[in-house]
């Protein structure tokens, strides 16, 4: 069973969300606002609303720039908590 790519980024979604979910509430005991703590979730929208416009450049349409750019929002996100 091969997976699809919008399958891949949600995967990367949903172990981001995991994540910030964990480290905020047991390593770094902060509460996340509404919009920081779906963060991730924001990137998989745009992601999902981008991905079938052809008239767009196709140089966002790789799975690993949204991968990479979800993860990175989960990191920042967890480094202006850590201050």
């Amino acid at each position: 069973m091969k997976l699809t790519d919008d399958v891949k980024v949600s995967l990367v979604t949903a172990a981001c969300i995991l994540a910030l979910a964990i480290i905020t509430k047991n390593v770094l005991n902060v509460q996340l606002d509404i919009i920081s703590q779906y963060g991730p979730v924001w990137i998989y929208i745009a992601y999902i609303s981008t991905r079938g416009d052809k008239k767009k450049s196709n140089r966002y349409d790789n799975i690993a720039f949204w991968s990479l750019l979800t993860i990175a929002v989960t990191a920042a996100i967890l480094a202006l908590y850590a201050l």
